[in-house]
């Protein structure tokens, strides 16, 4: 009813009450569940695009809570959130979808189940045409890795992009190469290094990339070690292809490592002739 009647005014408050709001789900009285249900559906449904913002570290937070109804009522915000402030959300995918793909996993199937719902809604957010064609294959890659990531990463490939990959888009494609560059298969990991060194090249601001750095350069200097020649070639262009879009700068540990691998007498030889490729393309860019 406060938040009825007070609308804008009342969201400094919903951050604060919000935590307890989410533990009320797995509260033991029916009653009680239904008066968190209702409160939770008026809050979203005034919030604004900056109160997005602000409940989004709480409602991430309850991720990981044991009781299955509060990560249950988590995903049904982080859902519901696509639809009152579509931009903000964009700017939070690269922490929120991450989240809904490791409760993919949960051992109760209605936090798998809502987490589907959610991540179906959140791609709605999606401006690009080419990526909202294939969306639905990439939403089984994320919640089936084993069975789908091959399918994703031979669409993206495929596919050709006229218009510039969003925010929005990026958030469902690098979980996919993150699972493509740790597959087992030569050709996974190949087609993984491939698109991560293109990216760049068909997104408006490569700055867009740099929040999933953290995530991506560890498997590509990985791959780059790889034992198959032509999955370390891949890998090498693709950190070529970075360093000449993002700038060396915002790679600065990339070169030391690189020399360092180069030079070391503890790894094969293979090791050392991957960090050679490396270090040839990253100083070619």
């Amino acid at each position: 009813q406060l938040c009825g009647r007070l609308g804008l005014l009342f969201e400094p408050y919903v951050i604060v009450l919000l935590p307890s709001l989410l533990k009320a789900f797995s509260d033991s009285s029916a009653p009680v569940r239904e008066a968190a249900s209702n409160a939770a559906g008026s809050i979203m449904s005034r919030l604004s695009a900056h109160g997005v913002k602000l409940v989004m570290p709480a409602v991430l937070s309850a991720f990981d809570e044991p009781e299955w109804r509060t990560k249950q009522a988590s995903i049904h915000m982080l859902g519901a959130m696509s639809h009152c402030a579509p931009k903000q959300l964009a700017s939070c995918l690269p922490k929120v979808v991450p989240k809904l793909t490791e409760a993919f996993s949960d051992t109760h199937p209605k936090v798998k189940a809502s987490a589907e719902e959610a991540l179906d809604e959140i791609s709605n957010v999606i401006r690009n045409p080419e990526i909202s064609s294939i969306s639905k294959i990439l939403l089984k890659a994320l919640t089936d890795p084993a069975l789908g990531t091959i399918r994703a990463l031979e669409s993206l490939i495929e596919t050709e992009f006229l218009h510039a990959i969003d925010a929005p888009s990026l958030a469902l494609i690098v979980p996919v190469i993150h699972r493509g560059l740790r597959d087992r298969l030569a050709t996974t990991k190949r087609f993984g290094a491939l698109i991560a060194g293109n990216i760049c090249t068909m997104i408006n601001d490569p700055k867009d990339f740099v929040p999933y750095l953290s995530i991506l350069l560890p498997d590509l200097k990985t791959v780059l070690l790889d034992p198959i020649p032509d999955v370390r070639s891949t890998a090498a262009k693709a950190l070529g292809s970075l360093t000449r879009s993002l700038g060396e700068a915002t790679f600065s540990d990339l070169r030391p490592w690189l020399i360092e691998t180069f030079q070391s007498e503890v790894g094969t030889s293979v090791e050392r002739s991957g960090a050679a490729q490396g270090l040839t393309e990253v100083l070619a860019a």
